[in-house]
């Protein structure tokens, strides 16, 4: 028996042995598996930081670029407001020029009617009568021509009173003489004065306008801060380029922004009548000067005087409700009569109400 507990007792110690050593194997397993865990969890440690830090970066950067971005937008919304702003400088700028060249479009058509000949002309005998010798050169190319003109005289024609134009002068002062007339007006006899007309100061001359084939007139030149002589060339060089002809001279005034352009040749002025103007290009911006001839004039013959029609009658005293058209007709059948000292009239105006102003054009004949 003794035996038997002793071999039972070894029999445990070896299981014990195996067991303790199953137990060593598997704690080594365990501590294995601790130890790759252990450096899995320091990988996973590592990765996690290295993707926080990423994602740091991330924002950083999307924080940047969202800084950037509205530094950009900032800078286009200034740069869209200079160009809305500066669009509409310009577009004002448009309409001036707009209107200026409307206006330059308006005096360039004026002045090419004050300039262009008629076409068709009527047919005229021509009789050679003399040779006259050329004082100067400027006699032979320049353009000269003469206005008579005289100013209209205005005559007041008050409330009741009637002013009535004859074609015969002796028709006229034969009822100023008679002064005192009846005509039938509304089936009632009215009495009337025949006055004469007698008008105010009139004034009449003569203008003599010389345009030059050779020079010009150059106007609006920039004021801009430039040599003298620099500006000289620029301006021989546009019209130069212009082809008007070889330049002989110019004569440039800063001051008054205009200059004097002469020429070798005589030049086309219906060119320069029909351009008006011409564009300069100075420091990137373009600027537009006015060109016209030379030209000269001068007021000669001048003569102011004063009289009374020799064919009008200013009639007074009317007194009418009849309209206006109906007490003309009246006065212009009596007065057409030679029986009433008449004869044929050339217009009559009658004042019911108020007053008007007549105008006269001056005709020496018909003054007295």
């Amino acid at each position: 028996m003794a035996e038997d507990k002793l071999s039972k007792i070894f029999i445990s110690e070896t299981e014990l042995l195996e067991e303790l050593e199953k137990w060593k194997e598997k704690l080594e397993k365990i501590e294995k598996q601790k130890s790759e865990i252990l450096l899995s969890k320091l990988d996973l440690d590592e990765q996690r930081k290295m993707k926080q830090k990423a994602l740091a970066d991330l924002l950083a950067q999307s924080n940047k670029q969202a800084t950037e971005r509205k530094k950009i937008q900032k800078n286009q919304q200034e740069q869209l407001f200079l160009i809305h702003e500066q669009n509409n400088k310009l577009k004002k700028e448009i309409e001036v020029l707009k209107m200026n060249l409307a206006t330059k479009k308006v005096k360039r058509e004026e002045l090419r009617r004050s300039f262009s000949l008629q076409q068709c002309l009527l047919k005229k005998k021509m009789k050679f009568v003399h040779l006259e010798e050329a004082k100067d050169e400027d006699d032979c190319t320049n353009m000269s021509c003469s206005f008579h003109l005289a100013t209209k005289i205005p005559f007041t024609v008050n409330q009741g009173e009637a002013l009535i134009q004859f074609e015969e002068e002796s028709v006229a002062q034969q009822l100023i003489r008679k002064h005192n007339h009846v005509i039938n007006l509304e089936n009632k006899e009215v009495a009337l004065k025949a006055c004469p007309v007698a008008l105010a100061m009139g004034t009449a001359f003569k203008i003599h306008v010389k345009l030059s084939q050779k020079v010009i007139y150059v106007s609006n030149i920039p004021n801009v801060n430039i040599a003298k002589e620099w500006m000289r060339e620029k301006l021989e060089l546009l019209f130069y380029k212009a082809k008007l002809g070889e330049i002989q001279s110019i004569l440039y005034d800063p001051s008054l922004q205009e200059a004097i352009v002469t020429f070798c040749q005589p030049i086309a002025l219906n060119k320069i009548i029909s351009y008006g103007q011409y564009s300069i290009n100075v420091f990137g911006r373009t600027h537009f000067l006015s060109v016209s001839p030379l030209k000269k004039s001068n007021v000669e013959k001048v003569q102011m005087f004063s009289g009374t029609s020799r064919k009008a009658v200013l009639l007074i005293g009317i007194v009418a409700e009849q309209k206006d058209e109906n007490v003309e007709d009246m006065i212009e059948i009596h007065f057409q009569k030679p029986s009433n000292g008449g004869g044929e009239v050339d217009r009559v105006t009658y004042i019911p109400k108020g007053m008007k102003t007549a105008y006269f054009e001056i005709d020496k004949a018909d003054f007295i």
